[in-house]
């Protein structure tokens, strides 16, 4: 009995995870920037949606790294004042063995750099990519200080621009700035993720990568063990 509960729960939650989730982004990028994101999983049974005000009226930070106290870098380096200990202190005591430097693994180096390998990590980024069923709508105004430059984004610009990806920019040559209003929309599904990460780590080429470094860590730990 407890079995089949199990079992059920088992089938729910991996349900769940195929329940996609709709997310959209809209928003105007002028010399402010203004945006509104939005996520709605289950066909809008829950649903989040926040705004970002222009940047200069924003009281939010974000910050990449640990925060950094500066109060304690600005007090001075706390004195010992302990007496030093005598030379024939030092005498007894053991010099402490110097740390072994880890050599590179050079395995794992000819490994990533197989063709085989960059061909299954294009096939994965191609199968995230059509998996999100992204739709962009973007028109405006751009230009920069160069037209040599504004030339060069346009003709990038146009490389993108499909079906899918409504692309509708003007460049300008004779100004510098920027005016762009556009809308973005797609369809995030966790368990497909899943399934086609698990199936990345699986293949050969990158199983080899993997596994290489697994034994290698496990040689290390026993190198140092026996230190």
């Amino acid at each position: 009995m407890i079995g089949y509960i199990l079992l059920t729960i088992l089938v729910i939650l991996i349900a769940l995870l195929f329940i996609p989730c709709d997310f959209y982004g809209q928003g105007r990028i002028t010399e402010d920037i203004h945006l509104e994101w939005g996520l709605a999983w289950a066909g809008g049974l829950v649903s989040v949606r926040w705004k970002l005000p222009a940047v200069q009226q924003s009281g939010a930070m974000v910050r990449v790294g640990p925060w950094v106290n500066t109060q304690a870098k600005s007090q001075p380096p706390i004195q010992n004042s302990s007496q030093p200990e005598s030379a024939a202190d030092d005498e007894g005591k053991s010099p402490k063995k110097p740390r072994q430097r880890q050599k590179p693994n050079w395995k794992v180096f000819r490994y990533v750099l197989d063709k085989q390998v960059g061909q299954e990590v294009m096939s994965l980024v191609g199968n995230l990519w059509r998996s999100l069923r992204l739709r962009c709508e973007l028109a405006g105004d751009y230009g920069t200080y160069d037209p040599a430059l504004t030339a060069y984004i346009a003709a990038l610009i146009a490389l993108f621009n499909n079906n899918r990806q409504k692309l509708d920019l003007n460049p300008q040559f004779t100004h510098e700035g920027i005016d762009l209003n556009g809308v973005v929309q797609g369809q995030l599904r966790p368990g497909l993720i899943l399934w086609d990460a698990s199936r990345f780590m699986l293949k050969r080429p990158i199983r080899k990568i993997w596994w290489t470094m697994l034994r290698e860590g496990k040689k290390n730990d026993r190198r140092n063990k026996n230190v």
